[in-house]
């Protein structure tokens, strides 16, 4: 039978022989309908892997993986989208959002890391698969990996990174209608409120100030009871102090971590939800929430990961569903990449959110049968147009019902 559960990880059984190989270091978006994966990293992957002969770009890219994929969430079916000629050479560690059709991919590394990084901005069209470059002028910040990025108004900002010897905590912004890089705010010690330098930190936004949240380096790993946050208004860092769970608990310090932001309905609160991650010694699988409103943190005691999972990439839907996908997981004194998917509800979303899911699980055949039919039997359009498939070969209603 099914049942909705909110805080309850439920693992994704993929469908059809296409499917990504595990892999670390990519970057997922998603939308209400798919969820996309860029890039990756995987070095115990041949160059003669069978499953990778129908890949033109793995001979050259190998051990990075020069790809993005598509994972419906209704059919549970990957699809690799057509932009491998266009696409950059360093895919490991790049920052990635999703807005509107655009994928917009800043940022990243080559093999070995921080040999050869990358500071373009490179737009693809989801719908197409057509990517290319920006160009661009102006301050441009290093070429870097392990960034941490925010789309605001018509302005990309950029955080942090490294070129795999310097750390930074710079922030610079790129303007889309100009196509102009420009300097925010150099760290060079003339502020002691300014953070130290990091990578594989995440970010979130509240419209006004940019907070960052854990990040390290090759030695050491930030922890979270203050918070760097930087004023885009007045471009000026500031250090705040959270409050812990029951006073005194906090995320232990880490990076390699994922991060997804929503705003709570209720409260109208920004809220971030932090999973995973690794210090240099030890593996997580928890998951914290923190109120961006008065920074107090929550441990989400009975929602953990399935596996303690680090270099992994979360995203969350419109609706409150966060995925999870790849990443370097831990089992027993064992550690490999893994290509799973998982999710998990964060929120209660709408009862026509759960109806669907419903649908979904009791007619597994769904996507087979044809759009018009569907719409006939009463199911909305918006649900309809989330179901890609091109073997619809069921041709009246009367088979589904």
């Amino acid at each position: 039978m099914y049942a909705f559960e909110a805080f309850v990880f439920t693992k994704h059984q993929v469908q059809g022989c296409s499917r990504p190989k595990a892999r670390s270091g990519h970057r997922i978006v998603c939308d209400e309908k798919n969820l996309y994966s860029f890039g990756g990293f995987n070095p115990n992957i041949s160059a003669d892997d069978p499953d990778m002969q129908d890949n033109p770009s793995w001979s050259y890219s190998r051990p990075l993986f020069k790809e993005i994929w598509k994972f419906n969430f209704a059919t549970k079916r990957w699809k690799l989208l057509p932009c491998e000629r266009t696409m950059p050479n360093e895919l490991a560690s790049n920052a990635v959002i999703l807005t509107g059709d655009s994928l917009l991919a800043h940022g990243g590394t080559g093999v070995p890391f921080g040999e050869h990084c990358n500071n373009n901005i490179y737009v693809c069209n989801i719908n197409t698969g057509v990517m290319h470059s920006i160009p661009a002028t102006g301050q441009q910040p290093d070429p870097q990996y392990g960034q941490a990025i925010v789309f605001h108004g018509q302005y990309l900002y950029t955080i942090g990174g490294t070129t795999g010897l310097d750390y930074t905590c710079d922030v610079h912004r790129f303007d889309f209608k100009l196509r102009v890089w420009e300097s925010v705010y150099i760290c060079g010690g003339r502020d002691p409120l300014e953070p130290k330098g990091r990578y594989r930190h995440e970010v979130a936004f509240d419209g006004k100030m940019i907070y960052v949240l854990g990040g390290g380096t090759a030695i050491e790993a930030f922890g979270f009871s203050e918070i760097p946050a930087f004023d885009i208004v007045t471009k000026k860092w500031m250090k705040l102090h959270a409050h812990g769970d029951m006073g005194q608990l906090f995320p232990a310090p880490r990076r390699c971590h994922g991060l997804v932001q929503f705003v709570d309905d209720k409260t109208n609160s920004n809220i971030i939800v932090i999973s995973g991650g690794y210090n240099g010694t030890q593996v997580f699988c928890d998951l914290w929430r923190l109120d961006l409103s008065n920074l107090q943190w929550t441990c989400l005691k009975m929602c953990k990961l399935p596996q303690p999972t680090y270099f992994h990439s979360t995203t969350l839907t419109p609706a409150g569903q966060m995925f999870t996908f790849g990443g370097i997981v831990k089992k027993g004194n064992e550690v490999a990449r893994t290509d799973e998917i998982f999710s998990v509800w964060l929120t209660v979303p709408k009862i026509t959110e759960m109806c669907w899911e419903a649908l979904n699980f009791y007619y597994p055949h769904l996507k087979k049968v044809p759009s018009l039919d569907l719409l006939k039997i009463g199911i909305p359009l918006k649900f309809v147009q989330r179901l890609e498939c091109a073997n619809r070969d069921i041709s009246s209603s009367e088979h589904f019902l």
